[in-house]
């Protein structure tokens, strides 16, 4: 078993420092100046159409008074937003922790300059800390503003978690770094989905595959939807068709990774010919691959480090290996596969090592094997399977209620493998 051991981070402190003190200059003149033209306008809507303006949240951030080294905020968009515009503007690191999640501490001090801390799995399937520049995050920010024209496409509507990578970008970073509204709809459902955005002219909608199928099967209406945009797990041909002739929408596919954020995206109006087809790079993005076949990115929006290192890992200095097998050889990434030891559940990244922790200490086993295998819902991405040391007779409905006790409940297996 690979064992991932403390990093350190390059450059020196002076060169971290006045980084840090560049960062936060940049992001208080560049705030100023949205709040300078825009303090009347609504910064945040809620579902209902009542909404808090740039000034507003200005003051509230201003108001407040970080304690400590860092701002935990664990919630929704709205808090999530308010949590960052004060860390950044007090000079404190805001820790983004999923709200059914526990903070982890990180295993090292975070390095000078970090003004986020990522708390996530990725591909690599193991739960780590990851650092990140305000001028990381703001070179993330900008390329997907400049790439898909978000300026031009209304309000950004925040109906996926802004604790994952994707939501955060696309949403609250976007009013934050570039004045671009954001709109919450509290439930990634139908109904809800719909009532937030019916108070708008325009908006641009970022989702999952798995919420794309939802929305497209049910009765959701499409006719303010300026941009739609997908990422998270592979985006099917057949799901992208349906949205086209069902509903004129072209569902653009989005690639990047927690860690390096945003790499391609489909910028064309015509359905992809290959299901595999993850766009062309975004400005400033460069691509090569590894000896494994993995996507090596280089980009200004690849974060500081993890906390923890695992061997073969590059992460770190403007590069980031992935854990896709990706070919840049043409004009356009070619997915070919994942082989980190992450589980993909409709575009929520899990951990088979946590999951499998959980289960021995509710059904009090001595081992479990967890892992992923492909689902017939090819929008779902991966099934979770857990292998037992114990008689397939035995794992039946009130074995598998209590093997899943402390599991939530995206991370319940579907498939149960016991001995023969």
């Amino acid at each position: 078993m690979n064992c991932p051991r403390k990093c350190s981070f390059y450059g020196t402190t002076q060169d971290m420092d006045y980084a840090s003190s560049q960062g936060l200059q940049m992001f208080g003149e560049r705030w100023e100046r949205i709040v300078a033209e825009r303090g009347a306008q609504a910064a945040l809507y809620l579902a209902d159409g009542s909404a808090t303006t740039f000034r507003q949240l200005d003051d509230e951030a201003r108001a407040m008074k970080p304690a400590g080294d860092h701002v935990l905020v664990q919630g929704d968009a709205p808090e999530v937003l308010r949590a960052l515009l004060a860390g950044f503007l007090h000079d404190v690191s805001v820790h983004l922790v999923e709200k059914d999640r526990q903070r982890r501490v990180p295993s090292i001090p975070p390095p000078a300059g970090t003004a986020l801390i990522k708390q996530t799995v990725g591909g690599s399937g193991l739960r780590r800390c990851q650092f990140f520049t305000l001028d990381q995050i703001a070179a993330d920010v900008d390329r997907l503003h400049a790439a898909l024209d978000l300026g031009a496409h209304g309000v950004g509507v925040a109906a996926i978690s802004c604790a994952h990578s994707f939501g955060l970008t696309m949403t609250v970073l976007q009013t934050l770094f570039n004045g671009v509204p954001t709109c919450f709809a509290p439930q990634p459902f139908a109904q809800p989905l719909m009532e937030a955005m019916k108070h708008h002219a325009r908006v641009f909608l970022p989702g999952v595959p798995a919420l794309w199928k939802a929305w497209l099967m049910g009765e959701v209406r499409f006719g303010n939807v300026s941009l739609a945009i997908s990422a998270g797990s592979p985006l099917t041909l057949e799901l992208e068709r349906l949205a086209l002739e069902k509903h004129g929408l072209k569902i653009h596919n989005l690639y990047g990774t927690s860690e390096c954020g945003a790499v391609s995206w489909d910028d064309s109006d015509v359905l992809r010919s290959d299901a595999r087809d993850l766009g062309s790079l975004l400005p400033g993005v460069q691509t090569q691959t590894d000896h494994k076949g993995r996507l090596v990115v280089t980009s200004s929006s690849v974060g500081l480090g993890y906390d923890e290192l695992l061997p073969e890992e590059r992460y770190g200095g403007g590069f980031f290996t992935t854990s896709d097998q990706i070919d840049p050889s043409g004009e356009r990434l070619m997915f070919e596969q994942c082989i980190g030891g992450g589980i993909n559940v409709a575009g929520r990244k899990l951990s088979p090592a946590e999951i499998g922790e959980k289960i021995k200490r509710a059904a009090e086993l001595p081992r479990v094997t967890i892992r992923g295998a492909s689902s017939r819902d090819p929008e779902r991405c991966q099934d979770i399977v857990a292998e037992l040391d114990v008689p397939q007779a035995e794992i039946d409905a009130a074995f598998k209620t209590k093997a899943c006790s402390l599991l939530a409940p995206w991370e319940v297996p579907r498939r149960w493998i016991g001995k023969s």
